[in-house]
């Protein structure tokens, strides 16, 4: 995915949500760890999950046996990984796959990742560092010659090699129910945030029983999209590296403020979900299905789940931009990577494993199954986008960074606790100040992600120099 924590030694303090392992076979992104963490829990009786024998045999005729650990427990449940396993089969019949899926994924596999057995192929999960890449994978190639056939690569590279591959992109923005929209009167996106707004007070007006703005607090994860609006509303690939440069980002007229104040002034409003700490993902799936939720900020991954509920017009189901036009006037969407498949160093079936990675990236049907595009090249994008692509929205991904800066804006971000793109803490807390819950004023949470993210950064700077 296109933002990761990356630092090392600091992890997050958080309280998991009773609510969050509802969304577990869905869930996108990020939970904060690092090398420390990984020190901290070395200690804790593992299941060994790795191959204990080395494959024998070349190519096609290879013979191992390898276990794959992932995060989707629906597939695993709907038999849906048996099915890729007996194609897999086909073209490499002496390959097992044994398939593990995970509850709570990120923690789960961070845990098991003390120990050199967390499986042959993982969904490396979100919060491992670059640097850290090589400690736990092995290399799947040069970035650049990969880059010749796969896209969204960036959130997996260190010094110019690839750790992981993308197991699907999706482009990201505010999944919409364009049913619940035009019974408003409303047949267009808005491009401004003060449109979006009005948008959804209209849709509270005229649709008393419909959720303009359903929020998934509770569950946490999929609040942490919301930063991943960042690069779009700056109309900028590198917009991280830029951010880690900015005295007071958080500050009106900065990208980061106004994809916050956007948050805080619908929940002010009274255009989210009521009681959003009680909210859940299946809830709020089931309710923009029955067109009684106008928008979430998710990304193209969600919309299958949302249409597999609906008996008709399920084409109105559609992911839009964040509606705020870039300082050179144009709309961004980002598009990246999700969940990168990789292989663990400690293998002992270092071919097969990358065979099966190789297979679920080029030949299987696994981002088109789940909502995104496959990372092969030049590969059509989803209807879903098909009136992004009539507004003429530009779909971009995230830049390289400079390898001596590849760790500075995670280094920065995980030691402020800003948590950008990484926990849900913040987003929280503007929901909770935004709907009264909070005695907190936005402005003072914005005051202190600026003293916070000042004081690292000027740490950073002095490490540097």
């Amino acid at each position: 995915d296109t933002d990761r924590s990356r630092g090392l030694g600091d992890v997050y303090k958080r309280q998991l949500s009773n609510n969050e392992k509802t969304g577990e076979n869905i869930m996108k992104k990020r939970y904060i760890f690092g090398s420390a963490a990984l020190a901290l829990l070395a200690t804790i009786t593992l299941a060994a999950c790795g191959s204990k024998t080395s494959s024998s045999g070349t190519g096609k005729n290879i013979k191992a046996t390898i276990t794959f650990v992932d995060q989707k427990t629906d597939m695993h449940s709907n038999g849906m990984w048996k099915k890729y396993i007996a194609q897999f089969n086909k073209e490499y019949p002496n390959i097992t796959v044994k398939e593990q899926a995970l509850n709570n994924y990120d923690q789960t596999e961070q845990t098991r990742m003390s120990s050199k057995n967390f499986g042959d192929v993982i969904a490396i999960p979100a919060a491992v560092a670059p640097k850290d890449y090589p400690n736990f994978f092995s290399s799947l190639g040069k970035t650049k010659d990969l880059e010749k056939k796969y896209t969204s690569l960036q959130d997996r590279t260190y010094k110019g090699e690839q750790y992981g591959l993308p197991s699907e992109v999706n482009a990201n923005g505010f999944v919409v129910n364009w049913n619940v929209f035009k019974k408003a009167g409303i047949d267009k996106w808005p491009t401004t945030t003060d449109e979006f707004i009005q948008d959804l007070k209209t849709i509270k007006t005229k649709e008393p029983d419909v959720t303009p703005l359903y929020t998934n607090y509770a569950c946490g994860w999929a609040l942490v999209d919301w930063d991943f609006q960042r690069s779009s509303v700056a109309g900028d690939p590198n917009f991280d590296l830029a951010l880690a440069k900015t005295d007071k980002p958080f500050t009106a007229g900065q990208p980061m403020y106004t994809i916050y104040n956007t948050l805080y002034t619908a929940a002010k409003d009274g255009l989210i979900n009521h009681d959003p700490t009680t909210d859940d993902w299946n809830t709020s799936v089931s309710q923009m299905a029955q067109n009684k939720v106008g928008v979430m900020m998710l990304a193209t991954w969600a919309v299958p789940q949302v249409q597999a509920q609906m008996s008709s017009n399920k084409d109105a189901i559609n992911v839009e931009p964040f509606p705020q036009k870039a300082p050179d006037g144009k709309t961004y969407m980002l598009v990246g990577g999700d969940y990168n498949w990789g292989v663990n160093k400690n293998s002992k079936n270092q071919e097969a494993a990358k065979d099966w990675v190789n297979w679920l990236v080029d030949k299987s049907d696994f981002a088109k199954d789940n909502g995104g595009m496959t990372a092969m090249k030049n590969q059509p994008y989803p209807a879903d986008l098909n009136d992004a692509k009539k507004n003429k929205v530009v779909f971009f991904e995230a830049g390289s960074t400079p390898a001596d800066k590849a760790d500075l804006f995670s280094n920065i971000n995980n030691g402020s606790q800003v948590g950008i793109g990484t926990t849900q803490t913040v987003k929280q807390q503007i929901i909770d100040s935004g709907d009264g819950s909070s005695n907190k004023s936005f402005a003072s949470i914005m005051d202190g992600l600026n003293t916070c993210l000042l004081y690292t950064s000027d740490a950073a700077d002095d490490g540097e120099s």
